[in-house]
């Protein structure tokens, strides 16, 4: 037995609600305050003290992308550029030190954070850097990559070439490839890449888990179960990976493709255990605002006839969801445009999920009243990212035009419609720290001018709300409410540990508190 004391726990069961020690046994809460302190009396415990640190039920990420953070991590980034030059540098020095024969894949990119004009890069900026390595560059949010000309080879593309299905191959005025691939196009680049074997892919979830954890991140939903070595494949790598030694507790989302999979999978990889578990059907909707695809009911500035993209026809989603359903799976929807969120509720409301169940509704950053109004009563809850807002502000406002959908990262009307909402990173796409989530939905301030000028303030969220994201809802997201998320008995001992209270702290100070220690199935697996 562990004795957690001298510490003030945060429940997250409710505004305020604090105990002073915890009990915990075989990485399960036994007991809680003074009951804890009876239990103690007379027998041997291991004290730990927590020397007047503040603590809250173990964080969790309720959407990310576990092994492309571990690729991303590991491969050379672009995230932090700001010149379409320190680019196109970074890109060749690294090809400088390739073999004969390698292709180079770079993580990354934003083109919004380039102070160039012509900030885009084509083939035409890659082919000055090698014409004998296939290159492939992918945009932060993984909706768009560049490729170079041997890569444009490698992969056949033609003159006039167009991609048939929820993604755009850019064309120049004279129809030949651009080397831009979006959305759903640019998956032909992406999957000529050679598939990790499973000792990579263990190697990528260890980078991706040991950085989590010095963030107080003891969780997290991924989507990894279409991109690397097949729903089996890489859900063994997890289950290989994560365990008693090693412990980190991944919900891994079952991507609309795997779904045959799935269904023909052994229990041993299906079944839950402690530290992984597989949850809803993902499907994306539609693409990206960054990428210009984002599904929208007003086109884009300055493109009249652009309207995003829609990634699958109306009668093609129903028969997924249906799929879905069958499965007894509820579903979980990438949705950006307030078009996109307009026609997915449609479809739920044909066929509603499992009783009990939650469908989860993706990132939905830009909505209409109207839109809140129909989804009204429908069990939803809604996986947010808070930082899209600090990273969007305010550049998305001028690619949307001024019709853009008024009701932008709605977080507080969304949860006074009465729908629970969880919060994450979207890792890699976003820093997957908590408290820059945590800020950003507190104080509704963006990264290029932090605590200055707030966008929709009125959709500010509480300090407490603010941190149920990463507790209390990402375990409802998850269906695990009854495991995690608070600090209860029969929960897991999962905790992280603060040098301060976010609720004494001015809101301004919240990205820059610190994780103390990482505690996860009892065992401290991060300490400062």
């Amino acid at each position: 037995m562990k004795f957690w004391t001298n510490g003030t726990f945060y429940t997250m069961r409710k505004p305020g609600e604090t105990i002073h020690c915890v009990l915990t046994e075989h990485g399960k809460i036994v007991a809680t305050g003074h009951e804890a302190e009876a239990q103690v009396r007379g027998r041997a415990v291991d004290v730990m003290d927590l020397k007047g640190r503040t603590i809250f039920p173990g964080f969790i990420d309720s959407h990310l992308h576990l092994i492309w953070y571990g690729q991303a991590l590991d491969r050379l980034n672009l995230s932090k550029a700001t010149t379409k030059k320190a680019c196109l540098e970074a890109i060749a020095a690294r090809a400088e030190i390739l073999k004969d024969g390698d292709w180079l894949f770079v993580e990354g990119y934003d083109d919004n954070r380039l102070t160039d004009s012509n900030r885009l890069l084509t083939c035409r900026d890659l082919d000055a850097i090698s014409r004998t390595h296939p290159i492939l560059v992918r945009r932060i949010d993984y909706h768009t990559v560049s490729i170079n000309t041997p890569f444009i080879h490698a992969i056949g593309l033609k003159r006039n070439q167009v991609f048939d299905g929820g993604g755009m191959i850019d064309l120049d005025d004279d129809g030949f490839p651009t080397g831009v691939l979006r959305d759903e196009a640019s998956t032909l680049a992406i999957e000529r890449f050679p598939k990790e074997s499973q000792a990579e892919l263990a190697r990528l979830i260890r980078i991706a888990v040991n950085d989590l954890w010095k963030k107080g991140i003891v969780g997290a939903h991924s989507e990894d179960l279409h991109y690397f070595n097949g729903l089996v494949g890489t859900v063994r790598a997890y289950r290989q990976t994560l365990n008693e030694p090693f412990p980190f507790r991944a919900h891994l989302l079952v991507h609309h493709r795997e779904l045959d999979a799935y269904l023909r999978a052994p229990r041993t990889v299906t079944s839950p255990d402690e530290f992984v578990t597989l949850g809803a059907v993902k499907i994306f909707y539609d693409g990206t605002v960054g990428s210009h695809t984002a599904f929208m009911t007003q086109p884009y500035a300055g493109e009249p006839n652009n309207y995003g993209l829609q990634f699958h026809r109306a009668e093609a989603f129903e028969q997924i969801v249906q799929q879905a359903r069958l499965a007894q799976l509820p579903v979980a929807v990438h949705i950006i445009g307030d078009r996109a969120f307009a026609d997915v509720v449609h479809v739920l409301k044909k066929f509603p999920p499992q009783p009990g169940q939650l469908d989860r509704m993706i990132h939905t950053p830009w909505l209409r009243s109207d839109m809140l109004d129909a989804a009204k009563g429908m069990p939803l809850i809604f996986d947010i990212q808070p930082q899209f807002m600090s990273s969007d502000m305010p550049w998305a406002l001028d690619v949307l035009g001024s019709d853009f959908p008024p009701l932008a990262f709605a977080w507080k009307s969304i949860k006074e419609n009465g729908f629970p909402i969880a919060g994450g990173s979207d890792a890699p796409i976003e820093v997957p720290n908590p408290f820059l989530a945590i800020h950003a939905a507190v104080t509704r301030t963006c990264n290029s001018d932090v605590n200055g000028k707030r966008y929709f303030p009125e959709e500010a969220l509480s300090i407490f709300d603010a941190l149920s994201l990463y507790t209390s809802g990402s375990a409802a997201a998850a269906g695990q409410s009854g495991s995690c998320g608070t600090i209860a008995p029969g929960k897991f001992a999962d905790f992280t540990v603060l040098d301060q209270d976010p609720f004494t702290v001015d809101p301004a100070d919240l990205r820059a508190l610190t994780i103390r220690k990482t505690i996860v199935n009892e065992q401290i697996v991060y300490e400062r």
